[in-house]
């Protein structure tokens, strides 16, 4: 998911959930914010009535932020991590992640039967699952789901990442074909899907959004594309979900209630508020002063308030499998086409000096592309380290000695979090001292992701947060020449046959090698520059309890109380 994906949310993605094309707290609706100001009106005591033990102002209602407007209430088109946190408390699919981020049984009964060949997965529904319409969930509604998401009139920016496994994917997607030959409703409770080859990944895939049931007689109350496909908004979203979308205000608020007829049982709160902030320093005021109940904490304020006893108690970190890095985009910069350009730029990164300056010694320094919790993690893969005259030295061999005769290069990143922008600060003088003269150009969450969708943006900072734990996930989605997330146009015809054999194989040992040389290879090449790996501070009121999570986020709310 790039992505920003975090706290609340699993994944992503996107991305990209984002930051500095995500955000480091897809979830809770913030990003890891920067360094506060002195005369912000906080002090010692801040914390708001969360120090004294008080209960919350609005009991049974869990209060958290967006940090941008939601970039749609479509499962079939979401790619950022915090829309995807909102739209996992209303929807759901056949599977999703428990608390040992193990993919666990929703809406299907348990997991798949899989065939010999490791081509077939059988499903069985539980019974008793109904939309919020009150219509029963049946194999035809995941026909209906699963292709509508690859239909080439709704132009899903992410359909095929998630589903191009399935036999006939790539024909729906082109426009060859309106059915899918890989689904087959066997019954109204059996649901069959068939692969192009065994995948050992398939079902971390099928947790994503893009396979999440929808109704289809709601679906086409919805607004039209210009393809005429009918799409989902706020005001016909149905999903099987514990929450209902009761009211959006743009750039104001989404407001969710319990879903009473849920078939887990209703969940224990009575409805979640979204609030839409997209200051970071504003959202920390909201919760000193009571209106929230859980953010995103800024590493500036971690400096002061981790020794604090008014506040050090609310604070918690939770791990989480996601990458930042710099994209280095060879379709838009020219010289980035030179990998000697490219290893130049991570060379000149000090990596350490960021961890500990804006970051606080919290995160980890980023080696790999693969984060902790991915199987295959490889510690040894260390990256290039911090060595100035090396950069310098590749500069000159590549004709740009001392940096002259490079072309302007501006550093993109999502605005308005302030760690994300120290971050490129910091970058920005590191990359100066070794001849790179770089502006710096903050941008709004929604045209971020959708400039780096289409490879509009020379140079970023992103992270890459898992949709499911898997190296595949990574290096095959995010960096092999055709992949739909591949931001920055690498294109190794080496790198991408090792991927294609990994995808594919069906022993594990093999499978990790295989990824294990590939990620040699990308770090090597440098098209993405990783600089540390996501942990996750959070501020959670006392009066908070029941938050279960994973290594791709919070899971939805269905066991939080609030007293």
């Amino acid at each position: 998911m790039t992505t920003p994906v975090a706290p609340v949310s699993f994944a992503r993605r996107r991305f990209l959930t984002a930051l500095v094309a995500v955000s480091v707290s897809a979830a809770l609706g913030g990003t890891l914010a920067g360094c506060p100001s002195n005369n912000d009106g906080r002090d010692s005591n801040r914390g708001g009535n969360a120090s004294s033990g008080a209960g919350s102002s609005q009991p049974g209602v869990l209060r958290y932020p967006l940090t941008a407007n939601p970039t749609t209430f479509d499962p079939a088109l979401v790619s950022d991590g915090s829309t995807i946190d909102l739209l996992q408390q209303t929807y759901e699919g056949l599977v999703g992640w428990d608390e040992k981020s193990e993919v666990t049984p929703i809406l299907a009964k348990e997991l798949p039967k899989i065939s010999e060949d490791g081509k077939v997965y059988t499903f069985t529904l539980r019974d008793g699952a109904k939309f919020t319409n009150g219509r029963a969930v049946t194999a035809e509604d995941f026909v209906y789901s699963i292709t509508r998401s690859l239909d080439p009139k709704l132009n899903s920016p992410v359909a095929q990442t998630y589903l191009n496994d399935i036999v006939g994917a790539n024909e729906v997607a082109a426009g060859k074909a309106t059915s899918l030959k890989g689904l087959r409703a066997v019954d109204p409770q059996t649901l069959e899907i068939t692969l192009v080859g065994p995948r050992a990944y398939f079902l971390g895939k099928l947790t994503y959004p893009t396979a999440y049931a929808v109704a289809k007689e709601e679906v086409e109350k919805g607004e039209k594309t210009e393809g005429g496909a009918s799409t989902i908004t706020a005001k016909n979203s149905v999903g099987t979900g514990p929450f209902i979308i009761e009211e959006f205000t743009p750039q104001s608020m989404v407001k969710l209630k319990a879903n009473a007829a849920y078939w887990a049982g209703a969940p224990k709160l009575t409805g979640i508020e979204r609030k839409i902030v997209l200051d970071a320093k504003t959202a920390r005021n909201l919760f000193d002063s009571g209106e929230l109940d859980v953010i995103t904490m800024e590493k500036g304020d971690y400096a002061q308030d981790k020794d604090n006893p008014a506040v050090n108690s609310q604070i918690q970190q939770f791990d989480r499998s996601a990458t930042f890095y710099l994209g280095l985009n060879q379709t838009q910069y020219p010289p980035f086409k030179d990998k000697r350009v490219r290893q130049a730029v991570a060379y000149a990164v000090d990596k350490d000096a960021l961890v500990e300056s804006v970051l606080q010694g919290v995160n980890q320094k980023a080696g790999g592309v693969l984060p902790k919790g991915i199987p295959g993690y490889d510690e040894s893969i260390t990256g290039m380290p911090h060595d100035p005259a090396k950069a310098k030295a590749l500069l000159a061999e590549a004709g740009f000695p001392e940096g002259r005769g490079l072309p302007p290069l501006t550093l993109t990143f999502r605005e308005k979090q302030p760690d994300l922008a120290k971050t490129a600060e910091v970058v920005k003088e590191q990359l100066a001292a070794v001849g790179i003269t770089a502006d710096l150009n903050e941008m709004e969450w929604g045209a971020f992701l959708k400039k780096t969708d289409n490879r509009e943006i020379p140079f970023f900072h992103m992270r890459w947060g898992a949709d499911y734990l898997d190296p595949q996930n990574f290096l095959s989605v995010l960096l092999t020449s055709k992949a739909p997330e591949n931001r920055t146009g690498y294109n190794n015809p080496e790198y991408d046959k090792l991927c294609e054999q990994a995808d594919a194989e069906t022993d594990a040992t093999k499978r990790f090698a295989l990824y294990n040389e590939a990620e040699k290879m990308v770090v090597e090449d440098a098209p993405w520059v990783p600089i540390y790996y996501q942990k996750d501070l959070e501020l959670i009121k006392p009066y908070i309890s029941g938050i279960r999570d994973s290594l791709m986020g919070h899971l939805p709310h269905t066991t939080v109380e609030v007293k």
